[in-house]
């Protein structure tokens, strides 16, 4: 479904990402792991073509479902974002217009990717909080994004991306942002969607979920791939002594 061969992604000439390759298949839940700046983040916004601040893939290719991502047009990513590929930012209030309600935004979301009318959106939009266990969806439809809890709108951010059922969902750090009450809410709303078959990419430091929900867990250290395998294998017998060195330190606290 999704390959990167050996894609080098770099700021001002300077690379940040280096030789990173990934050929992942249907159905495969892949974590990404290691210490901050390690350059879990930019891959997976490279996937979607939302580096920040200048980045560009400098070397390399990426391809989905047989396409060379790296050569879309402006029009062709804005047809793939949101339905074919989704996904989950650290804060997804955070990327809500603050001065805008929920429902607003959502149905805003939904009529840029399907020609319904504004109440048949605003439906839709109900229909998916519902779907991820939201009280009240009415109510939270009527709500400014800082009237909810953290943890309410990362439901709701996972709501918008999982709309139109998308073949690929990436996550970055989904929990991050989030007071450790709420932290457990959100998790259980990714093993579901894990459940579903979903295909997924999961920047994340919560290494039991790493551990238990993935099919694949990539360290990545320094902008390099440390080490690639199954979580059953990385978890209990780690070949590199940095990932031994970082998972000693997560599974400790």
């Amino acid at each position: 479904m999704l390959k990167l061969d050996n894609v080098t992604i770099s700021y001002k000439n300077v690379p940040t990402v280096q030789n990173f390759n990934l050929d992942m298949k249907e159905g495969q839940i892949v974590s990404l792991v290691g210490e901050s700046g390690s350059g879990k983040t930019t891959v997976i916004r490279a996937v979607l073509g939302l580096l920040a601040g200048g980045g560009k893939v400098t070397e390399g290719s990426i391809t989905f479902e047989g396409e060379d991502l790296l050569s879309y047009t402006p029009e062709q990513w804005r047809k793939l974002r949101g339905s074919d590929i989704s996904m989950i930012f650290q804060d997804s209030g955070a990327m809500m217009n603050p001065t805008r309600k929920v429902g607003k935004v959502f149905t805003e979301y939904i009529l840029t990717h399907e020609n319904i009318s504004k109440k048949e959106a605003w439906s839709k939009g109900i229909a998916m909080l519902e779907r991820m266990r939201l009280p009240s969806p009415d109510n939270i439809m009527e709500s400014y994004p800082f009237q909810l809890s953290g943890g309410m709108r990362q439901r709701v951010g996972i709501a918008m991306g999982m709309t139109y059922q998308p073949k690929l969902l990436l996550a970055d750090e989904p929990t991050s942002a989030l007071d450790p009450e709420m932290v457990g809410e959100v998790l259980n709303v990714m093993k579901e969607l894990a459940k579903t078959g979903l295909t997924m990419i999961i920047v994340t430091h919560e290494m039991a979920f790493a551990r238990d929900v993935s099919t694949r867990t990539i360290f990545m250290d320094s902008g390099y791939v440390a080490e690639d395998a199954a979580p059953s294998e990385l978890f209990t017998n780690p070949k590199n002594p940095r990932t031994r060195e970082f998972l000693s330190r997560y599974l400790a606290g």
